[in-house]
Formats: structure tokens, C-alpha cells, sequence
């Protein structure tokens, strides 16, 4: 348990969105795992998202028809030309649309985290989001993800990267902003420099006083 639970009470008595984004290696599944187990509210990763919007057989013709959806998108290209269909889109960026969509059911049913997926940008709309960047030194993603992966050095400082440049890239595609930049977030920490339950509790009463 870490020092600042006895100076912040965990509760939160409205509904809040927690959107996630992080680097490889830093933590961030953990951190938001303990999120949701303090909140008790669900946490919904990428995979989980992917899942859903596949079990959910998303149509993108209805997309349009859901809550006059993410401005600035894909879509809006296509709708401002009148040449909007389901075959115009390419698989990546129908996946993304319907991918959202699942975000945006997400976060109707009441306080949750959410995990990378540009949900931040996807929800902008929404008030009650609390959107955070896990960043942390080198060093210490290395080292947790050699213990992760039992591999050496030269193999996990590839995959880290590779990783991050995937989540970058698909980041500033579908969105006007820049993946990891502090701009883009309510809150950008360095898992390195602080215990994660520590940084939990940082991140509730931080969304308590947003404005």
C-alpha cells in the first residue's frame, strides 16, 4: 500500500471515462488493472475492443446512423463527398470506425477505463473523460519487459520500439494530434519515478478536480 492511500480516498461519485495510452514497458496494463479493481469499474483493453466490435458484427452503414460520430474522421471525408460506402473504406480504416463505435458503447454504459485505440480522441466530445499517458525512462521498460519476455536486451529494445512506433503511427493517422504528446492528455506520468498504487491513487483525485 502506498503512502498517499491514506490521504486520498479512492471513491469517485460520478461517472468518469479513464482513457489510457502508454509506451511499451512502462506498466500501464498493471496500473489500469489496479484502477479498475480500486473503482471497481471495468477496463476494457485493445483486444477486449477488437473482440467486442467482432462479436458485435458492426455494420459501418450504420455507423452513421449512431450519434452523428467522430467529426473530423475517416468517415466525414467520404460523407462530405457524397461517395460514402462500405467498399470505399479500406479494412484498416473500417476497423478503426467500427472500433469506435465499440468505444463510444463503452462509454455510454457508465465510468470505465479504456485503453489506447485513440480513445481519448474518439470520446474529445465527452465531458466527463480523463484521459493519461504512461510514460517511463528507458531503463526501467527494459528491464521489466526482459523479466516479461526472458529475452535479452537487443530483442526487447527492438519490440519496444516497434510497438511504439505501430501505436504512434496509428495514432497521428486517424487523429489531428500526436501520440504521447502532453497536450493531447489530462495527465502524463512517469511510471519510473512512483509505485503504481501510488499513481493510481494520483490519477483519482486528479480526475476529481479537473475542470
Amino acid at each position: 500500500m502506498g503512502f498517499l492511500d491514506e490521504i486520498f480516498k479512492p471513491s469517485i461519485t460520478k461517472k468518469v471515462i479513464f482513457t489510457i495510452d502508454r509506451e511499451h514497458g512502462t506498466g500501464g496494463y498493471e496500473i489500469a488493472k489496479k484502477l479498475s479493481s480500486k473503482l471497481n469499474i471495468p477496463l476494457y483493453d485493445e483486444e477486449l475492443i477488437e473482440l467486442k466490435t467482432l462479436e458485435g458484427k458492426v455494420d459501418l452503414g450504420e455507423i452513421s446512423k449512431d450519434d452523428s460520430f467522430l467529426q473530423g474522421t475517416i468517415y466525414d471525408l467520404y460523407r462530405e463527398n457524397y461517395s460514402y460506402s462500405q467498399e470505399d473504406i479500406s479494412n484498416v480504416d473500417g476497423a478503426f470506425l467500427a472500433n469506435s463505435k465499440t468505444i463510444r458503447d463503452f462509454a455510454k454504459k457508465g465510468s470505465c477505463i479504456i485503453m489506447g485505440k485513440c480513445s481519448n480522441y474518439v470520446l474529445r466530445e465527452y465531458k466527463n473523460t480523463f484521459n493519461i499517458f504512461i510514460t517511463a525512462d528507458e531503463k526501467f521498460k527494459i528491464d521489466r519487459l526482459m523479466d516479461f519476455y526472458d529475452a535479452d536486451e537487443e530483442k526487447i529494445n527492438s519490440k519496444m520500439r516497434k510497438k511504439d512506433v505501430r501505436r504512434k503511427n496509428h495514432y497521428n493517422r486517424f487523429t489531428d494530434g500526436e501520440w504521447g504528446s502532453a497536450k493531447e492528455y489530462d495527465m502524463t506520468i512517469n511510471s519510473a519515478k512512483y509505485d503504481f498504487d501510488d499513481i493510481v491513487n494520483l490519477i483519482i483525485e486528479a480526475s476529481k478536480i479537473k475542470k
